[in-house]
């Protein structure tokens, strides 16, 4: 039986990089501070984010990051959904998918090359 590892679109490349997500309220048109989580990630691909949490989101959560690369690579304001929320080993993380027809996620795009891997 193929697991969700083997059934992803584009690779996972392990970054450690800083991240702002705030969780979008259903039908909000603005956001309080208090729901603005600061982050790190556990690994990137060109369609998804995985993040280490302090407590669980629920799936299904609109969010809006804003995601700080290393080594100057810029910021970026990106859009998503939270796919799943789990723990392995005892670390709580959850993977968001990333809508990159919306803000810059073109230009999140453009750091990955035809086969869907982070290139600096």
């Amino acid at each position: 039986m193929a697991t969700a590892m083997e059934n992803r679109r584009y690779p996972r490349t392990h970054r450690e990089e800083s991240l702002s997500l705030t969780l979008l309220p259903a039908r909000s048109s603005s956001v309080s501070l208090e729901d603005r989580l600061y982050l790190t990630t556990h690994d990137v691909s060109l369609a998804g984010i995985s993040v280490e949490l302090p407590a669980p989101i629920r799936p299904d959560t609109d969010v809006e990051l804003w995601v700080a690369l290393l080594e100057e690579h810029g910021t970026y304001h990106l859009y998503g959904t939270v796919a799943w929320c789990a723990a392995p080993d005892g670390h709580l993380l959850a993977g968001i998918a990333l809508d990159l027809e919306r803000a810059d996620g073109r230009l999140w795009a453009a750091h990955f090359d035809n086969g869907g891997l982070f290139s600096d």
